[in-house]
């Protein structure tokens, strides 16, 4: 057994959600190592293919977006089928057009090894990459350190962390080791057939779903992965007679095609990878034991319905990483409980949801409730968001209304707004908010505005007359915060709304942060 040097965050899993909070913390100067149990890196498959607006909102602030874009495909159309009867035609687009405050709405497709890829170039940038072929096989800790045992190959190695996080999926060695029961239930009743297969007949330009009495959307699904040049291929399939599951084969994609679309001139050939699938709905607890903390698939696994898990998964890391960087200066305990208190409620509503989706899915009418789905994916209608905007952290102890001054609550996500800067040049608020720090917009200049020179905060005064920093020339800014006279806003490192007041002076504010951030920061 070997030892090393220490590190301030153990990322244990190197999938989308580990890399999210390695980025989150490599870019704001935390060292931290991020290991992964797989000898190669994933290049194929189907798994979390949906990326939700929210989620892209996290990408723009981890500066990845333009890249996911470049390799996703948006707004696919969607056919639905009975047979080989062509039932309708669905454009998402219309419903899901851009707006000032959302800029990232849209039916985002892109398979999950492209974003961890994505996420890995950008990683790089700050030094930091993945350790292949390493486990964690043991932890301890005390009430200063995580000791961890990790292997590799034939090495052992043992060393010391701050803090350890497990964002290992579902079968989570940390989850495991800590002792943290996983609550709830795996769907045996229910198999599902998914793989990554090319096709030649069909039109690329559109999903396609086949609709059954008794399966609903569950027949067959074809996405096109079109970064990939292949389908991803989803069937609910049942026992034979022998009680024998049918094998996820070339052979039994071509029959399951066959008898459930039969539409002519379709060939599928080159199965890339395949698995068979079963639906597990289980959460954990507690999100934290001491100094380990748990994030993604490890906390909470779901009914893929909605595409939410990798997203939910991402948006813990991006939650947790600013508190852990926040920790690691001095911030009080308490910071690192509020990870726990606001993303616990999240994964719990996140179960409810998903398996009601996916009862609705799999029902007799589940290919126009897809359907549905699509064209409102901000949930005006039904009341089911599937963008992950309407995620809030109201009532939060880090979210502090001073008085009624804006209509946007603490707690809430904090919105983007295209302004101009005092010389000219386009700027969105969301260029603003980029990157771990706190940002101060001070709406026609209150006296917040003069707030002293404040380490990880930058003041912003956002007004429509000229001497502001940022022009809000048309408006968009005002009212996507809900604003008429003078205002503050301070916005937290991951994007939502920390405090609001009206003209206030500095001392609120200040206090505030001097909360997060004591005066002599704990050295690291």
């Amino acid at each position: 057994m070997s030892n090393s040097q220490s590190t301030d965050v153990l990322i244990v899993g190197a999938g989308p959600v580990g890399l999210a909070l390695a980025l989150g913390l490599a870019r704001d100067g935390v060292n931290c190592r991020i290991i992964e149990r797989d000898p190669d890196f994933r290049d194929r498959g189907v798994r979390g293919k949906g990326v939700t607006p929210r989620t892209m909102e996290v990408f723009d602030d981890l500066g990845v977006v333009d890249e996911i874009y470049a390799r996703a495909d948006v707004n696919l159309k969607m056919r639905t089928y009975e047979g080989s009867r062509l039932v309708s035609e669905t454009d998402p687009a219309p419903a899901n057009l851009p707006t000032p405050d959302r800029p990232h709405l849209g039916v985002i497709m892109l398979a999950q090894h492209h974003t961890e890829a994505v996420l890995r170039k950008r990683l790089a940038d700050y030094g930091v990459t993945v350790e292949l072929g390493t486990s964690l096989t043991h932890y301890t800790q005390t009430d200063d350190e995580v000791i961890a045992t990790v292997q590799q190959t034939s090495r052992t190695e043992q060393f010391s962390a701050r803090y350890l996080v497990g964002c290992d999926g579902g079968r989570s060695t940390v989850r495991k080791v800590t002792g943290i029961p996983f609550l709830g239930e795996t769907w045996d009743e229910e198999r599902f057939l998914m793989g990554s297969v090319r096709i030649d007949g069909l039109d690329p330009r559109c999903m396609h779903v086949w609709n059954d009495p008794d399966l609903g959307a569950g027949a067959l699904v074809l996405v096109p992965m079109t970064c990939d040049g292949t389908w991803a291929f989803h069937a609910s399939v049942a026992p034979d007679e022998n009680g024998e599951l049918p094998t996820p084969s070339l052979a039994n994609f071509r029959r399951l095609f066959a008898e459930r679309a039969a539409l002519p001139g379709v060939a599928l050939h080159d199965l890339v990878w395949s698995t068979i699938w079963r639906p597990t709905v289980r959460m954990v607890e507690r999100y934290r034991t001491g100094r380990v903390f748990l994030a993604g698939d490890a906390a909470h696994c779901h009914s893929a319905a909605g595409g939410q898990g990798m997203n939910t998964g991402i948006q813990d890391a991006h939650n947790l990483s600013w508190k852990l960087a926040a920790a690691l200066r001095g911030a009080p305990d308490s910071l690192l409980d509020s990870y726990q208190a606001e993303r616990l409620p999240v994964g719990t509503a996140l179960l409810a949801a998903t398996s009601a989706q996916h009862r609705a899915l799999f029902d007799s009418q589940g290919a126009e409730v897809l359907a549905k789905q699509f064209n409102d994916a901000t949930g005006t209608a039904s009341g089911a968001d599937l963008t992950g905007l309407s995620i809030h952290y109201q009532g939060s102890l880090l979210s502090h209304d001073l008085d009624h001054a804006t209509g946007i609550r603490a707690g809430d996500r904090a919105p983007d707004a295209p302004c101009r800067t005092a010389d000219g040049a386009d700027i969105r608020l969301f260029d603003l908010f980029r990157g771990p720090h706190f940002t101060l917009l001070a709406f026609g200049k209150p006296l917040a505005a003069h707030l002293p020179g404040t380490p990880g905060v930058r003041t912003v005064t956002v007004d429509d007359t000229a001497g502001a920093e940022v022009l809000d020339t048309y408006g968009h800014a005002r009212r996507a915060y809900g604003v008429t006279g003078e205002a503050t806003v301070l916005v937290r490192p991951d994007g939502y709304v920390a405090l609001t007041a009206g003209p206030v002076g500095p001392q609120p504010v200040a206090s505030y942060l001097d909360e997060l951030a004591p005066a002599e920061p704990t050295a690291h």
